[in-house]
């Protein structure tokens, strides 16, 4: 599994130790660019990623894909990307997109699964939570997934823990009733410690 970071506007990229690896490089060996990117996806897939990177910069929010690559010995990998486009302030453009690629190539693929699997729950009780609090307190998305972070931070608690936490809570709860903004904040609170 690899991770990256993309600004579109300067055109940075950045990619962790196990990035380059699955792409058959040694880390920081070469510069990660868009170019390089693209030179190493199965040109079958093309029009998939073009569209799914079209979407997330134009849109933000969350994004997967499901495609093949190449790495530098020309061997075949089939890899799934999930990821995140931030928006700026003004929520006018995407400022930076990230994410995790993962090989889920028949070698291994109980594990990476598993792996995924695991990754796109905690994702989706991030974004569930990240509503409640958009909901409650109105705030914009990048503004909730702050407060998220900040407790995380601040309580030295992982956040996976903090939205496990509240989400169980919110589930232990009677349907019938709304969640105030007091409440929320004491969910939160609680998970936090």
């Amino acid at each position: 599994m690899g991770r990256f970071e993309w600004n579109p506007g300067s055109d940075h990229w950045w990619w962790s130790d196990g990035l380059y690896r699955l792409y058959g490089y040694e880390p920081r060996s070469v510069e990660p660019t868009m170019e390089r990117f693209l030179q190493h996806k199965d040109p079958q897939d093309r029009a998939r990623i073009d569209a799914v990177f079209a979407r997330a910069l134009s849109q933000g929010g969350p994004f997967s894909c499901y495609h093949r690559i190449f790495d530098v010995r020309g061997r075949r990998r089939t890899v799934v990307v999930v990821g995140y486009g931030d928006r700026n302030l003004e929520d006018t453009h995407t400022v930076c997109m990230h994410g995790f690629m993962v090989d889920v190539t028949a070698a291994g693929r109980e594990e990476t699964n598993a792996a995924l699997e695991a990754t796109l729950q905690t994702r989706a009780g991030i974004e569930q939570v990240k509503g409640a609090l958009m909901v409650v307190h109105r705030l914009s998305a990048d503004a909730a997934f702050e407060v998220l972070r900040g407790h995380s931070q601040v309580y030295n608690k992982k956040l996976s823990s903090i939205v496990a936490e509240v989400l169980a809570a919110i589930g232990r709860r009677d349907g019938s009733e709304e969640i105030s903004r007091a409440g929320l904040d004491r969910l939160l609170w609680d998970a936090s410690h």
